[in-house]
């Protein structure tokens, strides 16, 4: 069993930010094929959408970000814990289980894209038979850990 991933996300819609990455590396390219190298390549790792409208990336004060990139053995999980800040997760590959403090499940799969907030107790797996890539920002308060194990609350999903 692997533990180290996060928290309830909530989902981001990422069509503005993505069509501008589009439009810079169709500008990018048009340089590349003229044969100009341009000080400026952005290269997309992944993108994810949802059409969950949020507002989560709330930090004040002097703040750390942590960008990762999460690999799920098929069945590794993070263990129960929190985080005490917003994460931004996009699914690479695979899909991601998560597990919330009441008991209830989302499934995330490749392309999906949602926010975890702060304080929220929950559980990720991967509950599929291959691999599964996660990158996920955390935004934290400065000098603060950005996964804290947290107990199993015992919550029964009643939808």
């Amino acid at each position: 069993m692997t533990t180290l991933f996060g928290k309830r996300f909530r989902t981001l819609k990422l069509g503005g930010a993505a069509l501008a990455a589009v439009l810079a590396l169709g500008l990018i390219g048009s340089h590349i094929a003229r044969g100009q190298v341009t000080p400026l390549q952005i290269m997309a790792l992944a993108l994810g959408s949802n059409d969950d409208e949020a507002d989560n990336l709330h930090v004040k004060g002097p703040s750390d970000i942590l960008q990762t990139l999460l690999v799920f053995q098929p069945g590794a999980e993070t263990g129960w814990h929190m985080h005490p800040g917003p994460v931004v997760v996009i699914v690479k590959s695979g899909a991601l289980t998560e597990t919330h403090s009441n008991g209830c499940v989302t499934v995330h799969p490749a392309g999906s894209a949602f926010f975890e907030t702060k304080g929220e107790i929950h559980n990720a797996s991967n509950q599929t038979g291959g691999v599964a890539e996660v990158y996920a920002t955390f935004l934290s308060p400065s000098g603060a850990q950005a996964l804290i194990p947290a107990a199993d609350p015992g919550g029964v999903c009643r939808h």
